[in-house]
């Protein structure tokens, strides 16, 4: 069994409301006093006046109630802060633990249980008090809360639009207490459902800006050469992606938005089925953070876990993947997943999974929060300004940490596991190892959710994906900056990032030390709380990702010279092309009109390939490119020539017979090749699509404008099959060659290619594309291969001829 690791339940923010006067202390009352409450400085919502009255709450409904408690010396609390941000202070920077803060200016701890008890004798049930005294938070039936505070709550319906929840329940009268306890509240929230926060659910940029992503991502680092996967169990609508990159405003891949996304069904997968949010806010979250890097969904079914760790592993494609789901599974079946993400370990991927949002109670969807091949994310609820400026940041309730006892040889506490803060008493495998923003009054993040835009949700499932993102663009930099060195196999990863992140054993410059929150009472009776370095609610804290990449970056060098420059003439205009330069950030193409030079810069794309246009036919061009990054500029390419004529046709497609490799190409891994298993109609390189044997899907696309002015358009390309199916009357293996929309629609299917067509050599293939002039296309193929024996679909030499 599994489960989804995100909350419907919206948890109500935290309000501290600071008062000014001495505090009564405790001391004996009389019985006269005691059975005379008192009214709180707390006023009844405002618009309970301008609403209709239902009737009655639903005595059983529960409300989310904070507590607010005051400073027994604001005077002297407001000096001290003063003092720390004063130099010339002896107390400059000697800042304070929570339990400091508590101790030396909170209510005394006397009087912060009288609370606590007077709210657990009306039965609620009292989920955490705050360390530095100053609020209480619990969970309480309506019943409950009205004896509590001595009101009634009643149903409302608001009479007309206001900035809240028409329907909603609130307390008619204000507040009372106990005269022994009232003076210790100067606040409660929580006892009307009307009010809604603004805008504090995060957005991309918020988020950015709170983890110091930033500066990469302002630097131009969004994600690109890195690719990030998610494991789904769930149904998801990719429609909602090109909603939320147009929300926020971001990055278009240069095939399109959703151009860079592979879905990899494992199982009949999940993708169509019915949506629960988990996977469409897994895939947005990681978007929102890298919205330029290669994205798969490893798309699973409902509950394929094996299945869908043994892709991963076997293509062996994806630098970091992402898991948002907890499982209830035997033994057996543990210690398959565990082998499998050893495999993933020994490969170089990272993989991290939400921790989970019931607290300590982690059991029975306990895997993969045990397994210390698995960075394991938990959550914090952090308070930001509207440009994303942490106020304040606190260990979450419900973020998933502490320990199983199940009984595994590899549950036990890794050596890696180790530093301050990290028992060294208990002999299991302990989470979170990290923990991100994960809930707020108003919801973890913004996301779309069929075709809306929502922020009701929380969960660990936030801050998993929106980590793993934020990774990549911090891979990307530290790589541009000459630091993650290629492994054996040319993969530049962290792998099992965990033993890294506990060597810094909380550095503050990387970390942030979450100090105050709780989340429950671990297996062996003692309570779950944030303390100095390493805890059971966020690990390490929360990171700083420009300050990590800092630790991490090497010797910046030179990036390499481009290789393959291809230039191709057309009317008024030469086309460009080459191979992508490693370490490049952009390349300078230069021109000159006599071979050696002196070369002109005529253009700064971030791509390899540029179209040269307004250029005089008859004469000819020669061109050179150099590539770029922080640290300056490459050497020359080889030289190569065109010479611009005046036509009545000409050949649209770039590198059409891929011996630039995959430049003006997208293509699945592994797809666009030299490899002499197979050979090419022409040249070194070609198009290989599926061949493997095994369920696989393998696309091949590149985008092109068709002029309206032109007469005809044709497609041609060359098509060798080849296959090893002994049927000749099942089509099994499957290539279609299609036109597709930029959204990737498809507009038509041009031809459908089987294991029954195959053919010895190659073979010329025509398209009319005139229904498309004017148009801006993919031709795209798609080649799908079933669990039998393997169908080869090798293509080249594509041309789009226009006259």
């Amino acid at each position: 069994m599994i489960r989804l690791r995100y909350a419907f339940a919206m948890p109500v923010a935290l309000s501290a409301l600071l008062v000014t006067g001495a505090v009564a202390q405790a001391g004996p009352t009389s019985k006269a006093a005691i059975q005379s409450p008192v009214a709180l400085n707390v006023e009844v919502p405002p618009v309970v006046k301008r609403s209709k009255r239902v009737g009655p709450a639903d005595p059983n409904k529960v409300l989310h109630l904070a507590v607010s408690l005051p400073y027994a010396d604001p005077e002297g609390m407001q000096a001290y802060v003063n003092s720390l941000n004063d130099p010339k202070s002896p107390l400059y920077h000697k800042y304070l633990t929570p339990d400091q803060v508590g101790q030396w200016f909170g209510l005394p701890q006397t009087a912060v249980q009288s609370v606590v008890n007077h709210l657990e004798s009306k039965g609620i049930k009292v989920t955490l008090v705050g360390k530095n005294h100053l609020s209480i938070l619990a969970d309480a039936t309506v019943s409950q809360a009205e004896a509590a505070f001595g009101t009634t709550i009643n149903q409302y319906k608001a009479a007309k639009t206001e900035a809240g929840n028409p329907d909603y329940v609130a307390n008619m009268s204000t507040p009372k207490l106990p005269p022994q306890i009232a003076p210790f509240v100067a606040d409660v929230t929580g006892l009307d459902t009307f009010t809604k926060p603004q805008h504090r659910a995060l957005t991309p940029d918020q988020t950015r800006t709170l983890y110091n992503l930033a500066p990469a991502y302002n630097a131009g680092y969004r994600g690109e050469g890195r690719t990030v996967a998610i494991s789904n169990f769930d149904g998801f609508r990719l429609t909602n992606v090109p909603l939320y990159y147009s929300h926020f405003g971001l990055p278009t891949p240069s095939g399109g938005v959703g151009s860079n996304i592979t879905v990899v069904t494992i199982s009949g997968g999940a993708g169509s089925g019915t949506a629960q949010g988990e996977a469409d806010l897994d895939i947005q979250m990681v978007l929102g953070m890298a919205p330029l890097c290669n994205f798969i969904i490893y798309d699973g079914g409902s509950s394929d876990l094996i299945g869908t760790l043994t892709r991963e592993v076997n293509d062996n494609s994806a630098d970091v993947i992402s898991e948002s789901y907890g499982w209830n599974i035997s033994t057996s079946t543990a210690n398959s997943a565990h082998n499998l993400h050893l495999s993933m370990s020994a490969q170089g991927i990272t993989y991290m999974a939400a921790s989970g949002d019931s607290g300590t109670t982690i059991e029975p969807y306990s895997y993969p929060n045990y397994d210390p091949e698995v960075l394991m994310v938990g959550g914090t609820v952090a308070t930001v300004n509207g440009s994303g400026v942490r106020t304040s940041e606190v260990g979450w309730s419900g973020s998933g940490g502490g320990w199983s006892t199940k009984s595994f040889t590899w549950n036990t506490r890794p050596s890696w596991q180790a530093g301050t803060g990290v028992p060294t008493t208990i002999n299991y495998r302990m989470s979170p190892d990290v923990s991100l923003h994960a809930s707020s009054g108003s919801g973890a993040y913004q996301f779309y959710y069929n075709g809306s835009l929502t922020s009701g949700y929380v969960g660990t499932s936030f801050a998993c994906p929106v980590f793993a993102g934020s990774l990549a663009v911090a891979e990307q930099k530290i790589i541009a900056l000459g630091g993650l060195p290629a492994n054996g196999a040319g993969k530049q990863r962290f792998g099992r990032i965990q033993d890294l992140f506990y060597s810094q054993n909380g550095r503050s410059d990387v970390w942030l030390d979450i100090t105050s929150g709780s989340n429950g009472t671990l297996p062996n009776g003692s309570s779950s709380t944030c303390t100095t370095g390493w805890d059971t609610v966020t690990g390490w804290g929360a990171i700083n990702f420009d300050a990590f990449v800092a630790t991490q970056a090497g010797t910046p060098t030179l990036p390499a010279v481009p290789s393959g420059l291809v230039a191709t003439a057309g009317n008024a205009q030469v086309s460009l092309s080459w191979s992508a330069s490693s370490g490049a950030t952009s390349y300078n193409v230069k021109r000159a009109t006599t071979s050696g030079g002196p070369y002109t810069v005529i253009g700064t794309p971030t791509s390899p390939n540029l179209i040269n246009t307004g250029l005089a036919n008859g004469t000819t061009y020669y061109y050179v490119v150099s590539a770029v990054n922080s640290v300056g500029e490459s050497a020359n390419s080889s030289q190569v020539s065109a010479t611009p004529a005046a036509s009545t046709s000409a050949q649209l497609l770039l590198n059409p017979g891929f011996e630039s490799g995959s430049a003006s190409w997208t293509a699945s891994s592994g797809v666009i090749t030299n490899s002499t298993s197979r050979s090419p109609h022409g040249g070194s390189y070609y198009a290989w699509l599926n061949g493997y044997g095994r369920t696989h899907t393998d696309t091949l696309y590149q985008q092109v404008t068709i002029p309206s002015t032109v007469s005809s358009a044709t497609l041609s390309l060359y098509l060798h099959i080849d296959t090893s199916e002994n049927t000749s009357t099942v089509q099994r293996d499957k290539l279609q060659i299609q036109i597709r929309s930029t959204s990737n629609g498809v507009l038509a299917t041009l031809g459908t290619f089987s294991n029954l067509n195959a053919i010895s050599g190659f073979t010329k293939l025509t398209y009319n594309l005139n229904a498309y002039k004017g148009q801006t296309i993919r031709v795209y193929l798609v080649g799908t291969e079933n669990n039998s024996r393997q169908t080869s679909f090798v293509v080249d030499d594509f041309a789009l001829d226009v006259n």
